[in-house]
């Protein structure tokens, strides 16, 4: 901690004159000189917007305050049916699939007549099991199962009735993975269809376009029919995914949860830091100007992955205080430095309300977007509070 405090004008003044007085018994010309040098030594204040407040500059306090109580975990499901991204394969962290329903009762199409179904979903992005690596393949193995009415155990690798296996281009982006349906799975008079696609190949993770995407899985309905000339024309009709289920585990033994809370992007994890903010609030007629602020985690790298998430390296989490839901942003980056970390709005908010006690969500911020985690201790000892602030006095 770094102090230099005087807590008044008055105080400013005092010490000025005696100053003066003892420059005077020097021969003027160094008395001017010490004079100047004695202002130009005084750092300029950082300017205060509120002017019914003096700033005083010569308090500047600096403070690292490992005063954050307690550190309480939550998490919730995600509304995956509505996510824009969906996720099929298995690392060493995770395991996913997903099962899409489709309904199709549309007197456009006679069912009698289709010569094939296709069944098509739009890849977006895979991630390797590292997310710092590059894949290493161009392609993977899926299995593709039909899921009306079974039970998905995904931990148990049960998933329906396989209809069998087909290969994915996961070398880019905007992917289109088709796969031709046996041609009685669907007969005259159904009116759904449910199936899935789980992983066959290990060590990634792939992101296909999800149920809030106007790309997400849809049936392809193939028919041909005679043209004007008297051949044969194919057309097909198409219908979207009507519901889109996640079914995602995390692998046995991977995650340390004894020693460490997790924020994940595949899930709506929180966690709610207790911090205890008596030891910065000055007493009187002095107010505390946060000058700078910054929630310091304590974040374990060896225990953490991070993944490209796009083009940008980040891990985006927002950070919010619930009695005035005000929010704040905060981004590391691929090295677990920090991007942006600025939360001064939040702790000045807390001061000015006189609250000795304030709790922060932290909570991730591209929910479902990349396989990327975060392990931070569960010894709130080790997480601190960043705090650079002045005084300011009324006049």
């Amino acid at each position: 901690m770094t102090v230099l405090t005087l807590n008044h004008p008055s105080q400013v003044f005092e010490h000025l004159t005696l100053f003066t007085k003892g420059l005077m018994k020097l021969p003027k010309y160094f008395a001017i000189v010490a004079l100047m040098l004695g202002f130009w030594s005084c750092d300029e204040p950082v300017a205060y917007e509120n002017s019914t407040f003096i700033y005083n500059p010569f308090s500047l306090q600096q403070d690292t305050l490992n005063n954050i109580e307690s550190i309480e975990f939550g998490a919730a499901n995600i509304d995956w049916g509505s996510n824009f991204r969906a996720w099929v394969g298995e690392t060493q962290n995770y395991k996913a699939g997903i099962s899409i329903d489709f309904l199709f009762a549309d007197t456009s199409l006679d069912i009698a007549s289709v010569d094939s179904i296709q069944f098509r979903l739009r890849h977006q992005q895979s991630f390797p099991e590292n997310g710092n690596d590059t894949l290493t393949t161009d392609y993977l193995s899926y299995g593709f199962y039909e899921t009306t009415g079974q039970l998905i155990s995904i931990e148990n690798a049960s998933y329906g009735i396989y209809l069998g296996s087909d290969t994915g281009n996961v070398s880019g982006r905007d992917n289109y993975w088709n796969y031709t349906l046996p041609s009685d799975i669907i007969v005259p008079g159904d009116s759904t269809v449910s199936l899935g696609i789980f992983p066959e190949s290990a060590d990634v993770l792939s992101a296909i376009y999800g149920g809030g995407s106007s790309s997400r899985p849809l049936l392809l309905f193939f028919f041909h029919e005679a043209d004007t000339a008297g051949g044969d024309s194919a057309t097909y009709v198409s219908f979207l995914a009507d519901s889109l289920y996640m079914h995602l585990t995390e692998q046995a033994g991977m995650f340390d949860r004894t020693q460490y809370h997790y924020i994940t992007q595949l899930s709506k994890d929180s966690l709610i830091f207790n911090i205890n903010l008596a030891s910065i609030i000055s007493d009187g007629d002095t107010i505390q100007h946060v000058i700078s602020s910054s929630l310091l985690p304590f974040i374990d790298h060896a225990k953490s992955s991070m993944y490209k998430p796009d083009s940008v390296l980040k891990f985006a989490m927002r950070l919010t205080e619930p009695l005035s839901n005000r929010t704040v942003d905060l981004e590391l980056a691929a090295d677990f430095s920090y991007k942006f970390n600025e939360i001064k709005y939040l702790i000045q908010s807390a001061i000015d309300d006189h609250q000795n006690q304030i709790e922060l969500i932290l909570r991730p911020n591209h929910v479902g977007y990349d396989p990327g985690f975060i392990a931070i201790s569960k010894d709130a000892t080790q997480s601190a509070l960043f705090v650079s602030s002045s005084l300011a006095v009324q006049p």
